[in-house]
């Protein structure tokens, strides 16, 4: 389907055939679908702009997602909200009850925010289902620091650009401890008192002690989307929150 159910009927025909793919619900399961729709029409699909915010739920990384909320939640009369936050859908085991779920969500939120800070996680198999026809005009990237802001060594003046040139040298350095080794000296070339250490630290409380980086499939899909003007790269969290007024 390339376009928005616009009614129950429709709705269901959608969810059976393309995403359960011709499975076969029991009636209980049917009414429980129907149940599940009505209950949340009212408080997702009213007049108020809906933000269905994706991406990953591990901590670090869940801070930027409540950032995000913050912001969108902080425009007039919008409801933005994670897919973990809205009741869980009563079903048999047959049936992959999230998968509908996030379906049910996503086809009628106004905006889909997905922020991406690495390839692993139930947020790159979000990053797959938002590409279909039906949902790619509504939904908005935001990859980090999947361009570079901060490799100019006259923007390294502060501790914050040294920080925020740090989280990029983690995505883009090939030997990652040399890097954070001449990033250091840049510093105190600057009159920042920080080493090689300090930062490595700051990493790990920024990215959780993973090794950040988007595969091949990954960034060819980026490209797809910044030629269609969806996708926007940030580093810090002040740039991502800034970067949020590209949803509508």
């Amino acid at each position: 389907m390339d376009r928005i159910p616009e009614e129950t009927n429709e709705l269901t025909n959608f969810i059976l055939n393309d995403v359960l793919y011709g499975l076969e619900l029991d009636p209980k399961d049917s009414e429980q679908l129907l149940s599940y729709m009505r209950e949340r029409h009212e408080h997702l699909f009213g007049p108020h702009s809906t933000y269905f915010v994706l991406g990953s739920y591990e901590s670090p990384f869940k801070y930027r997602l409540d950032a995000a909320l913050n912001v969108l939640n902080y425009r007039h009369d919008a409801y933005a909200y994670l897919l973990a936050t809205q009741p869980e859908l009563d079903v048999s085991d047959a049936v992959p009850a999230l998968k509908v779920k996030f379906f049910l969500h996503a086809l009628y939120a106004d905006s889909i925010p997905l922020i991406l800070e690495h390839d692993t996680g139930g947020a790159v198999a979000e990053f797959g289902r938002v590409e279909r026809p039906a949902l790619l005009d509504r939904t908005f990237l935001f990859p980090r620091a999947r361009d570079e802001h901060y490799g100019d060594d006259s923007l390294l003046t502060t501790r914050d650009a040294v920080r925020a040139r740090a989280v990029e040298l983690a995505y883009h350095a090939d030997d990652l401890s040399a890097a954070l080794e001449t990033l250091a000296e840049r510093a105190r070339e600057n009159g920042l008192e920080l080493s090689a250490e300090d930062l490595d630290s700051y990493l790990e409380s920024e990215l959780g002690g993973r090794t950040p980086s988007y595969s091949g499939v990954i960034t060819d899909s980026l490209r797809h989307l910044e030629s269609l003007n969806r996708c926007f790269s940030w580093t810090t969290r002040e740039e991502l929150e800034a970067q949020l007024s590209h949803v509508p």
